[in-house]
Formats: C-alpha cells, structure tokens, sequence
C-alpha cells in the first residue's frame, strides 16, 4: 500500500516537471520581451507572481462555489461553540 502511494507522487512530481519542460521555451521568450521592452527582473518576477497568484484564484472559484452551493443545499447548520 505504502508502494502505491510513492508510485502516485512520483508520478505527480514526474508530470509537474514535465509540465515545467513544456513550458520553459514560451516562458524564457515571454521574460526576453519584457527584459526587451525595459522591465527589471524583479519586475516581472512579481508581475509573472501576480498572474500566477489571479491563476490559481480562477481556477479556486469553481470548487468554492460548489462547496457553498452543497452547504446550502444540506441547510448546513455550523455548531455554536459557546455553552449556554
């Protein structure tokens, strides 16, 4: 069982890297313009943060609501901690 479960991360890490190598051409293209057309690099590492960070955020939004809409949908009641 525990095999399985290093099989399953290393897999995953295996693909991020891949995924990092798909993109490493366009991304080193994208900072030479912008080095090109008079940004820092520290400029445009917070820039590329910034997107990265309103990426994630959109890609949240979906989950987030479905997990509203089920609390919703089960009249979910949160349990009061004060005793009285």
């Amino acid at each position: 069982m525990v095999k399985t479960i290093e099989t399953n991360v290393d897999a995953g890490a295996e693909r991020g890297f891949e995924c990092q190598l798909a993109m490493s051409d366009q991304f080193r293209l994208l900072t030479k313009c912008a080095e090109r057309a008079g940004w820092s690099w520290d400029e445009i590492a917070i820039a590329l943060l910034d997107l990265t960070d309103d990426y994630v955020s959109a890609m949240r939004r979906p989950l987030e609501a479905a997990v509203e809409a089920a609390v919703e949908g089960a009249n979910f009641v949160p349990k009061s901690n004060t005793r009285h």
